[in-house]
């Protein structure tokens, strides 16, 4: 069984540390880059680093210039049914060691059992509340088992407390700390920035699996597993790290935090743009108005270890 990475491609900032985890694992036969770039300079990056390693495989479709509706049309690459095609988000930021075998060994475990198949993502919703719950992680401040919690996905504040404690953590080798329970998931959307189909369900169930319409995450992580009455499986004890999702990403890029995850991999920190914010002429002309929404808070941590 071939292990393929494919990843919806790309941000420099992202690919570079990304990179390190996907081509330093010999377990992966396969590195598919979905060309689906915003800006040229990108798009140079992206061939340069095909260029790194035989095992990188640009794939192109018309239109795809940074539109997420084209990126589930990707998936018709995903066309050998003796691979198993585990989909990254570029920005994946942290990959614990081990992680690609391991993950293939209990995928290949579950066949037929789940649809989908995905890691522990720190920075997903649906993860964090089996975290909030299950885990050694404390973690206090609303979070709802929904994908896009009208809090902590909906704002920078969740992943901004989060992202530290868990960096310090593998620093620490307290990674154990975060493992949860498997679980099945079943009628309810799922962030996709991991997920991991087999190429023999992709080839059996032909135009079925890929009559998304554009709504990919939708499509795949709830109604598809639906009409085939099954369902999607956490792997809790396998473990990644996604950066931010758009409605994070600003506020995340004004923080240190990926130059610290470029730390845990001992690379050196690329030259990126960091946001600024700038205040808009009716913040100096009303400064009493109060903002229309509040901005949760979150106070993470890990909980003592047991006595020896």
């Amino acid at each position: 069984m071939k292990l393929i990475v494919v990843t919806p491609a790309g941000r420099e900032r992202y690919l570079r540390l990304l990179s390190h985890y996907v081509l330093g694992s010999p377990e992966v036969s396969e590195w598919q880059l979905w060309d689906n770039c915003r800006t040229e300079s990108d798009r140079r990056y992206l061939r340069e680093l095909a260029a790194t390693d035989p095992r990188c495989k640009i794939k192109e479709l018309p239109g795809a210039n940074g539109n997420l509706g084209i990126v589930g049309d990707f998936f018709r690459f995903c066309d050998d049914p003796e691979a198993l095609y585990l989909r990254f988000d570029d920005d994946i930021v942290f990959v614990e060691p081990g992680f690609f075998e391991k993950f293939q060994a209990k995928a290949q475990a579950a066949k037929g059992s789940a649809l989908w198949f995905s890691p522990l993502v720190i920075n997903n919703v649906v993860c964090a509340s089996l975290l909030q719950h299950f885990s050694r992680v404390v973690i206090n401040g609303p979070i709802t088992c929904q994908a896009m919690c009208p809090y902590a996905w909906a704002y920078a504040s969740f992943p901004k407390a989060m992202h530290p404690v868990f960096i310090d953590a593998v620093r620490q080798g307290r990674l154990a700390d975060f493992r949860v329970p498997d679980r099945d998931i079943r009628l309810s959307r799922f962030s996709i920035n991991a997920i991991a189909f087999f190429g023999s369900d992709i080839a059996r169930l032909g135009e079925l699996f890929h009559h998304h319409r554009g709504a990919e995450e939708e499509w795949y992580s709830v109604v598809l597993p639906a009409k085939l009455d099954t369902c999607g499986r956490i792997f809790g004890d396998l473990i990644v790290s996604h950066f931010s999702f758009y409605t994070q990403e600003r506020k995340l890029l004004q923080t240190g935090i990926l130059d610290a995850y470029y730390g845990l991999a001992s690379l050196p920190v690329p030259d990126y743009e960091k946001p600024v914010d700038r205040k808009r002429l009716k913040d100096f002309l009303r400064p009493w108005r109060r903002p229309k929404v509040i901005e949760p808070e979150y106070a993470i941590s890990l909980r003592d270890k047991p006595a020896a």
